[in-house]
């Protein structure tokens, strides 16, 4: 029953795969399931980066917070969540989990210190 319902999700995922068999070679299950499980193994969720710091400014209108991250260094970060709006004011000491999404630094967890 296990190795039918892997036969079938191959060749659902992979209907190349199962076509290109030649007619007298049997299909290979082992290799489909090789070919899920590498796909699988290639894509990792993107680096997180914890941060803390004090809420220096907040642009709803942009999605962005900008963060005091040090005496000298200030970083604006874009916000996943806007729900994030309404937990933090100015002034606010924060820890940040951040994410690069599409190109942007952003903020994906924000919890108040």
């Amino acid at each position: 029953m296990m190795k039918l319902r892997m036969i079938v999700c191959a060749a659902i995922l992979l209907p190349g795969a199962a076509m290109s068999a030649p007619a007298n070679e049997p299909l290979v299950e082992h290799d489909s399931i090789a070919t899920l499980t590498l796909g699988a193994a290639i894509t990792r969720p993107p680096a997180t980066e914890t941060l803390r710091g004090v809420v220096d400014s907040i642009d709803q209108g942009r999605n962005t917070i900008e963060i005091r991250l040090s005496q000298d260094r200030e970083e604006f970060f874009k916000v996943q969540d806007g729900l994030i709006f309404d937990a933090v004011r100015f002034g606010d000491p924060v820890e940040i989990s951040v994410q690069t999404i599409s190109g942007a630094r952003t903020i994906v967890r924000l919890s108040k210190q």
